[in-house]
């Protein structure tokens, strides 16, 4: 599992409305979501914005991210599916 992170109110809904809701990956003119590889990391970067929380991505760091050219995260290469972390929302 590696992380991401989200507007909490707007992905709660995405697990509400959908059976199993996921992350975009990498597709014509979007990079993939940013994703870190470790919670500790991924939880800096929701601490800078009020109403984000982290969320698990159910995706391999090695095989299906890349590093971004914009900061310290990798892009997503692949639809990916998110996972409510206990204890994060």
């Amino acid at each position: 599992m590696i992380y991401t992170i989200g507007h909490t109110e707007s992905y709660l809904r995405y697990f509400a409305e959908q059976s199993t809701p996921q992350k975009k990956g990498l597709c014509d003119g979007y990079f993939g979501g940013s994703v870190w590889q470790t919670y500790d990391e991924a939880k800096r970067h929701a601490l800078l914005d009020i109403g984000f929380s982290v969320f698990g991505i159910m995706a391999d760091w090695e095989t299906e991210t890349s590093p971004t050219k914009d900061g310290d995260w990798h892009d997503l290469l692949v639809d990916a599916d998110l996972v409510i972390l206990e204890g994060e929302t």
